[in-house]
Protein backbone atom coordinates (compact mmCIF):
# COMPACT_ATOMS: atom_id res chain seq x y z
CA UNK A 1 0.00 0.00 0.00
CA UNK A 2 1.43 3.01 -0.91
CA UNK A 3 -0.16 6.21 1.52
CA UNK A 4 1.47 9.27 2.34
CA UNK A 5 3.26 9.58 6.29
CA UNK A 6 0.64 11.43 7.29
CA UNK A 7 -1.52 8.04 6.74
CA UNK A 8 0.50 4.75 7.15
CA UNK A 9 0.62 4.91 10.68
CA UNK A 10 -3.11 4.77 11.26
CA UNK A 11 -4.26 2.43 8.35
CA UNK A 12 -3.33 -0.88 7.74
CA UNK A 13 -5.42 -2.14 4.92
CA UNK A 14 -8.18 -0.78 2.55
CA UNK A 15 -10.78 -2.22 3.91
CA UNK A 16 -13.65 0.17 5.91
CA UNK A 17 -12.53 -1.13 9.26
CA UNK A 18 -8.66 -1.24 8.58
CA UNK A 19 -7.73 2.16 9.96
CA UNK A 20 -7.46 4.00 13.22
CA UNK A 21 -10.30 6.73 12.68
CA UNK A 22 -12.64 4.03 11.82
CA UNK A 23 -12.49 2.17 14.87
CA UNK A 24 -12.58 5.18 16.67
CA UNK A 25 -15.52 6.42 15.50
CA UNK A 26 -17.20 3.14 16.31
CA UNK A 27 -17.35 4.39 20.03
CA UNK A 28 -18.73 7.01 19.26
CA UNK A 29 -21.68 5.59 17.08
CA UNK A 30 -22.50 2.64 19.82
CA UNK A 31 -22.76 5.29 22.38
CA UNK A 32 -25.48 6.94 20.77
CA UNK A 33 -29.25 6.34 19.80
CA UNK A 34 -31.13 6.19 16.34
CA UNK A 35 -29.50 7.70 13.05
CA UNK A 36 -28.43 11.09 14.53
CA UNK A 37 -24.55 10.37 15.17
CA UNK A 38 -24.99 8.83 11.28
CA UNK A 39 -26.19 11.88 9.92
CA UNK A 40 -23.85 14.23 11.55
CA UNK A 41 -20.57 12.50 10.32
CA UNK A 42 -22.24 12.98 6.48
CA UNK A 43 -23.69 16.50 7.14
CA UNK A 44 -20.09 17.22 8.16
CA UNK A 45 -18.31 15.78 4.80
CA UNK A 46 -21.13 17.31 2.93
CA UNK A 47 -20.64 20.76 4.51
CA UNK A 48 -16.71 20.76 4.46
CA UNK A 49 -14.57 22.59 1.94
CA UNK A 50 -12.59 19.58 1.75
CA UNK A 51 -13.21 16.20 3.50
CA UNK A 52 -10.05 15.68 6.02
CA UNK A 53 -8.66 11.76 5.76
CA UNK A 54 -10.11 11.01 9.17
CA UNK A 55 -13.48 12.44 8.31
CA UNK A 56 -13.79 10.43 4.84
CA UNK A 57 -13.05 7.39 7.30
CA UNK A 58 -15.65 7.96 9.38
CA UNK A 59 -17.70 8.26 6.80
CA UNK A 60 -17.56 5.10 5.16
CA UNK A 61 -17.67 3.34 8.72
CA UNK A 62 -20.96 5.42 8.72
CA UNK A 63 -22.15 4.33 5.40
CA UNK A 64 -21.37 0.45 5.92
CA UNK A 65 -23.88 0.84 9.06
CA UNK A 66 -26.30 2.22 7.15
CA UNK A 67 -25.60 -0.70 4.07
CA UNK A 68 -26.57 -3.07 6.76
CA UNK A 69 -28.94 -1.52 7.87
CA UNK A 70 -30.50 -2.06 4.53
CA UNK A 71 -29.71 -5.32 4.84
CA UNK A 72 -26.47 -5.51 2.78
CA UNK A 73 -24.00 -6.14 5.62
CA UNK A 74 -20.28 -6.27 4.98
CA UNK A 75 -18.91 -9.72 6.00
CA UNK A 76 -16.41 -7.11 8.29
CA UNK A 77 -19.12 -5.08 9.87
CA UNK A 78 -17.36 -5.10 13.41
CA UNK A 79 -19.52 -6.72 15.87
CA UNK A 80 -19.73 -3.82 18.48
CA UNK A 81 -21.52 -1.96 15.42
CA UNK A 82 -23.95 -4.99 14.52
CA UNK A 83 -24.72 -5.50 18.08
CA UNK A 84 -25.55 -1.42 18.18
CA UNK A 85 -27.83 -1.75 14.90
CA UNK A 86 -29.99 -4.94 16.59
CA UNK A 87 -31.25 -2.13 18.67
CA UNK A 88 -32.15 0.68 16.87
CA UNK A 89 -34.91 1.59 14.45
CA UNK A 90 -33.60 0.16 11.39
CA UNK A 91 -36.11 1.78 9.19
CA UNK A 92 -34.77 5.29 10.51
CA UNK A 93 -31.13 4.37 9.66
CA UNK A 94 -31.89 2.84 6.19
CA UNK A 95 -33.54 5.84 5.31
CA UNK A 96 -29.93 7.29 5.44
CA UNK A 97 -29.15 5.74 2.49
CA UNK A 98 -29.08 8.46 0.04
CA UNK A 99 -27.37 11.14 2.06
CA UNK A 100 -24.91 8.23 2.83
CA UNK A 101 -24.32 8.02 -0.82
CA UNK A 102 -23.86 11.51 -1.37
CA UNK A 103 -21.11 11.38 1.29
CA UNK A 104 -19.32 8.72 0.46
CA UNK A 105 -19.19 10.05 -3.43
CA UNK A 106 -17.61 13.16 -2.00
CA UNK A 107 -14.81 10.76 -0.32
CA UNK A 108 -14.12 9.10 -2.73
CA UNK A 109 -13.45 12.51 -4.69
CA UNK A 110 -9.62 13.64 -4.47
CA UNK A 111 -10.55 17.12 -5.46
CA UNK A 112 -12.70 17.34 -2.38
CA UNK A 113 -11.38 14.47 0.17
CA UNK A 114 -7.83 14.31 1.05
CA UNK A 115 -9.03 10.09 1.94
CA UNK A 116 -8.95 10.07 -1.48
CA UNK A 117 -5.67 11.57 -2.40
CA UNK A 118 -3.87 9.75 0.13
CA UNK A 119 -5.01 6.48 -1.42
CA UNK A 120 -2.22 6.43 -4.75
CA UNK A 121 -0.30 3.53 -6.06
CA UNK A 122 -0.86 0.14 -6.31
CA UNK A 123 -3.66 0.26 -3.99
CA UNK A 124 -5.60 2.95 -5.05
CA UNK A 125 -7.64 0.62 -7.37
CA UNK A 126 -8.60 -1.88 -4.52
CA UNK A 127 -9.88 0.85 -2.70
CA UNK A 128 -11.64 2.55 -5.53
CA UNK A 129 -13.46 -0.90 -6.18
CA UNK A 130 -14.43 -1.66 -2.34
CA UNK A 131 -15.59 2.37 -2.02
CA UNK A 132 -17.81 1.63 -5.53
CA UNK A 133 -19.33 -1.51 -3.82
CA UNK A 134 -20.47 -0.43 -0.54
CA UNK A 135 -22.01 2.52 -2.78
CA UNK A 136 -24.20 -0.26 -4.50
CA UNK A 137 -24.76 -1.57 -1.59
CA UNK A 138 -26.48 2.12 -0.34
CA UNK A 139 -28.82 1.62 -3.28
Amino acid sequence: MVLSSSAVAGAWGTGSFENDDALDWIGECTGSQGKAALAATFDSALSADVVDAPEGATVVAAAEVVAAARGKRSATLPRALSAWLERQPRAQIASLAPLAHKALARVGQPRSSELAQLWSGQEAAKWKAQMAELAARLR
